[in-house]
């Protein structure tokens, strides 16, 4: 690929995120023909969601970094809390994602991203079942962003931090 094309790929991927934030509701395909240059830069859905992927990745691990630096009380709450923040930020991607979760082509993606989650959250990278860790941590991050979208019209009675210690305690 060249540098124009990557580039034109990595703005295409860029207006399709902001669309994908917008429109929820959109299927992978809907979503790139709503860009003209979208068929151009992907040859086809699973090359967007690579991409998906890979940005909601640095996103994540942004996240991470960032909280390294807070006093967060767990490694695990860390790990949740930057889930969880990568996700009010990108949720267009998290929704596309989400939707994919059993894509085979995405597999090894997903098992990184469990990965890293687990061992963020101070398991041993040799740990047996590190990825399960991993999908353990993404599954209460993502019951913590339902719980979360359930009771934005109430009244809150707890802080994100407070609803996390929560899920994590359960």
């Amino acid at each position: 690929m060249t540098w124009d094309a990557y580039n034109r790929r990595k703005e295409t991927l860029r207006d399709l995120l902001a669309i994908a934030d917008r429109r929820r509701d959109l299927t992978l395909t809907e979503l790139l023909d709503t860009v003209d240059e979208g068929r151009n830069a992907f040859a086809n859905e699973t090359e967007l969601l690579f991409d998906l992927q890979m940005a909601w990745f640095q996103r994540l691990s942004g996240q991470l970094d960032r909280l390294v630096s807070e006093s967060v009380e767990t490694p695990e709450l860390m790990a949740v809390t930057a889930w969880v923040n990568a996700a009010a930020e990108m949720p267009g991607a998290r929704v596309l994602l989400d939707a994919h979760l059993h894509e085979p082509a995405l597999a090894k993606a997903f098992a990184k991203e469990q990965s890293f989650l687990a061992a963020s959250a101070g398991v041993p990278m040799d740990h047996p079942d590190l990825t399960g860790h991993g999908r353990r941590i993404m599954d209460s991050a993502r019951e913590s962003v339902v719980d979360e979208i359930e009771t934005m019209d109430e009244e809150p009675r707890m802080g994100l931090v407070a609803k996390l210690r929560s899920v994590i305690a359960a």
